[in-house]
């Protein structure tokens, strides 16, 4: 009832219900968001005679870590680390104190305790772990083409960590290890299926899905139904990979200029396209290491450059693939120039590119002035060069 015994209107009553359950709905995100984004991260790492897994471990700056430890074949004493308590009420704490050395046995669990800052870049976790390397964020190791190794553990009650962290469009080798029996987990939404067996160590690559949260179903080995985990696959916010957009009128056509772009090298140096307009000519060639006429090509590519680099810039822009695939090319053939990673295949879209190897070729003042799809011959590659290097603004 209203003042004076008279009703509250409808509409009233209407507004004062919305706001309730708007308020109601944006506690619920408050409260979802900062569980997610409370700054802890949950990593697992699983020790073998032959190294630990992951080898190295990425960690992104000002972040606080738990990490869960298990073995599968031995005991490993770890120094220098903090142990802590369980976490996510999958594993319980195993030997060891908060200050001294923490003992590590097959098929038990042991949580460290890792604040901010204390995983020292290059350093062996406890002695004996992965090599810590930090980052930025996840997501950058997505744009440089690395494949982010992920450890998980099949504890009775759920996967450890309870919610493995991936960024948008990157790659995961995932290799697991089951506590007390075989299992069968599948990450919901996806194909993807992870067999995890005790003493074992078994690996999978992951591409990851669209971003959002997949829960890991246990489909064999597990007693009951309260069996929990997730991947969360986080929205990639980085500055690179990036190409220029097609409304600023840009176009990789003849006497255009070229679409600027950034992109990591495989060195994780960012190579901006644009940075030599005014420098120097380029050479831009598309390629793949599944590209027998590439193969060709870069033996030739790598003879030129040793020999004029110094007047042209080359830059060899990879399409789709990750450093593991690349890098071993590259050691190979000795390849001394700029290799690029386009992890996301935007900079060959735009440039139009359909089949490898493309090569495009772009005066001192950033216009594109030949363009050759198929093999190159040496000679040919000198003649494109010849052509960028004396090119004279007014010519056709």
């Amino acid at each position: 009832m209203g003042a004076r015994g008279r009703p509250t209107p409808r509409w009233l009553a209407i507004a004062l219900l919305l706001l309730i359950a708007g308020g109601l709905a944006a506690w619920e995100l408050f409260v979802a968001r900062n569980a997610a984004d409370s700054g802890v991260r949950e990593v697992a790492v699983v020790l073998a005679a032959d190294g630990p897994f992951p080898d190295v471990l990425y960690v992104e700056q000002g972040v606080r870590y738990r990490i869960a430890v298990t073995s599968i074949d031995d005991e490993y004493t770890l120094t220098g680390v903090t142990a802590a308590d369980g976490g996510g009420g999958t594993a319980g704490r195993g030997a060891g104190s908060a200050s001294g050395p923490v003992i590590v046995r097959p098929g038990q669990v042991v949580w460290l305790d890792a604040p901010p800052d204390s995983l020292r870049d290059g350093s062996l976790l406890g002695g004996t772990g992965p090599r810590i390397e930090r980052v930025d964020r996840l997501s950058t190791l997505a744009a440089q083409g690395i494949v982010y190794p992920v450890a998980v553990i099949a504890a009775h009650d759920g996967l450890v960590p309870s919610q493995v962290r991936l960024a948008q469009g990157s790659r995961a080798s995932v290799a697991g290890v089951s506590l007390d029996g075989p299992r069968m987990l599948h990450i919901a939404g996806t194909n993807v299926r992870l067999a995890l067996w005790p003493g074992e160590l078994l690996e999978r690559a992951v591409d990851t899905p669209a971003p959002g949260t997949y829960n890991v179903v246990c489909e064999q080995g597990c007693d009951d139904d309260r069996w929990t985990g997730a991947f969360r696959i986080e929205a990639a916010e980085t500055a690179v990979p990036w190409v220029e957009p097609r409304d600023t009128g840009a176009a990789a056509q003849l006497n255009q200029t070229a679409p600027d772009f950034a992109v990591y090298d495989v060195e994780g140096r960012v190579v901006q396209l644009s940075d030599f307009r005014g420098e120097k000519p380029v050479f831009i060639n598309f390629w793949a290491t599944w590209c027998p006429p590439c193969m060709r090509e870069m033996p030739e590519m790598q003879k030129l450059y040793a020999r004029r680099g110094h007047e042209f810039e080359l830059l060899a822009v990879n399409f789709l693939e990750h450093r593991p695939q690349v890098v071993p090319w590259v050691e190979q053939y000795g390849l001394e120039f700029p290799i690029l990673m386009d992890v996301t295949g935007e900079v060959s879209s735009r440039y139009g590119v359909w089949s490898y190897p493309t090569s495009v070729f772009i005066d001192k003042d950033g216009v594109v002035r030949g363009r050759f799809v198929g093999e190159l011959s040496y000679q040919m590659m000198e003649d494109f060069v010849d052509a960028i290097s004396e090119y004279k603004p007014g010519e056709t």
